[in-house]
Parts: structure tokens; sequence; C-alpha cells
């Protein structure tokens, strides 16, 4: 059911790879869940990429990309909360409701995750 009838203007498509971000080293993160103690998780690859996207704003949930995949995996194993939102579709053109993900995680990237010399 839809809760409103647009989403933010500043929701993101992800039509592409190219439109992710695009570091993909492991990088350390901060994650806090309301008021539960914060955790710190080493990501990398999509998953990092899909939980910066995320940083930035909202994020329609279909894509070729197949975010929904990654945003999944990032809420069963880590414990992100994201939330799918969802909108009214375009019943003229028989376009069906759509999801667009929020983050409800407060995530801090830290520093990145290296070698001592």
């Amino acid at each position: 059911m839809a809760n409103e009838q647009k989403p933010p203007k500043n929701t993101q498509r992800v039509m592409c790879v190219a439109d992710l971000p695009q570091a993909r080293s492991e990088r350390r993160i901060e994650i806090q869940n309301g008021s539960e103690k914060p955790s710190v998780f080493t990501l990398k690859d999509r998953k990092r990429q899909i939980t910066e996207l995320l940083m930035q704003g909202p994020v329609y949930c279909a894509s070729p990309v197949r975010i929904s995949d990654v945003v999944h995996i990032l809420k069963r194993e880590i414990g992100l909360e994201v939330e799918t939102r969802f909108y009214p579709g375009d019943k003229d053109t028989g376009a069906g409701d759509y999801g667009v993900y929020f983050l409800n995680s407060k995530v801090r990237l830290l520093d990145t995750v290296g070698v001592a010399a």
C-alpha cells in the first residue's frame, strides 16, 4: 500500500554500475541503530557501494544492478536498518506501485583498512 504520493526529489535511481559510488576497496564503517551501542564492520565491493549509496539519500528499489539483493544481505548480515516506503504507480499507464529505500541506521565511515608498513 502506498503511504505517500511521490518520493523525495533527491531519490537516486541506479540504472547501471556507473551510478554507484566507485570506491570498492575495504572500508570500516560504524553502524548505530537507535540507542544501541555502535558496531563496526568492514565492507568492500558491492556491499560498500550500496551502503555509501544509501548514506547519500533515498534510492529507488528497482534497479538493473540488483541493489535489492545487496540491501537484503546488509540487513541480514550486519543489521543495517533500511526502510522500504511504497509509492503509487501511474494507474493510467498500468505502472504498479514501487518502493524506495531509506537508510534508518546512523552510518559513519571510519579509516580505510590497510596493511601497516
